[in-house]
C-alpha cells in the first residue's frame, strides 16, 4: 500500500511486487484459458478419422472441417466419450496391437490380440469386456457342394485359427483339401473351387468408442 502526497492509499504493483501478486495469477490464468479456448475453435481436420488412435476424446468436443464445401458440413461433434478409433473394414491385414471400433457401430473399442485378414463380411462384436472372439463369419467345408466367390469356409474339424474363402466358384471334391498343407495366403484347388488361405483375426473388447457426428450442412 502506498500513499500519494494527497494522502490517498492506494494499491500499485509494481516490478517488484507483481510476482507476488494477485493480479499476476489472474492475468496468467486468463491466459491459459484463452489459450485452451483458441485451440478448441480452431481445430480442425479433413476428418475426425485423422486424429490419433487411442486418443481421449470428450463428449462434445468440436473439430472443424478445414475444407468445407456444398454438400459437406462444417464439421463434427462427438457425441460419446471415449477413445478414438478407425472403424472396422474389410480384406485388412489387422497386426496385433490395433485398435478399431465395431461396423456397425456398438459403443465399443476392439483391440487385435492375433493377427491376420479381416473378412468380407463385417463379424458379430462381442460386448462382453475383455472377451475374445475370431473375425469369422462362414460355414464348414462341404463335398460335393457348389460355392460362390467370397463365400467362406472353415475346416471340417472346427478350428478358426484359418479361413479359407471362395475366389473361383464351382463345385468340391469328395474329399476335404490338406488344409495344413497350405501355406497362409496362397491357394488350393478343390475340384474345381480355388480357395484362398487367410489367417483369421481375433478381437478383444478393451473399452468404449468415441463418436463423431457431422453437423451444419453446407448448402
Amino acid at each position: 500500500m502506498e500513499k500519494t502526497n494527497g494522502g490517498l492509499e492506494l494499491d500499485i504493483t509494481t516490478n517488484t511486487t507483481f510476482d507476488n501478486d494477485d493480479i499476476k495469477e489472474t492475468i496468467v490464468n486468463y491466459g491459459k484459458n484463452f489459450s485452451a479456448i483458441e485451440k478448441y475453435l480452431r481445430e480442425s481436420t479433413s476428418s475426425p478419422n485423422n486424429l490419433a488412435v487411442g486418443q481421449m476424446i470428450e463428449k462434445g468436443k468440436i473439430i472443424w472441417n478445414e475444407n468445407p464445401v456444398i454438400g459437406s458440413y462444417v464439421g463434427w461433434v462427438n457425441i460419446r466419450e471415449g477413445k478414438h478409433a478407425p472403424s472396422w473394414k474389410p480384406n485388412v491385414n489387422y497386426t496385433v496391437g490395433q485398435e478399431i471400433k465395431a461396423t456397425p457401430d456398438n459403443g465399443n473399442i476392439y483391440r487385435c490380440v492375433t493377427a491376420g485378414k479381416s473378412m468380407v463380411n463385417s463379424p458379430t462384436f462381442l460386448q462382453s469386456e475383455g472377451v475374445e472372439f475370431y473375425d469369422a463369419i462362414g460355414n464348414k467345408w462341404f463335398p460335393n457342394y457348389n460355392y460362390k466367390v467370397n463365400d467362406v469356409i472353415f475346416p471340417t474339424n472346427g478350428s478358426k485359427l484359418y479361413y479359407y474363402i471362395c475366389e473361383t466358384e464351382g463345385l468340391t471334391g469328395e474329399n476335404e483339401p490338406v488344409w495344413s498343407s497350405v501355406v497362409t495366403g496362397t491357394t488350393v484347388i478343390d475340384k474345381s473351387v480355388v480357395w484362398r488361405k487367410e489367417a483369421t483375426v481375433k478381437w478383444k473388447q478393451v473399452g468404449i468408442s468415441s463418436e463423431f457426428r457431422p453437423f451444419g450442412k453446407v448448402e
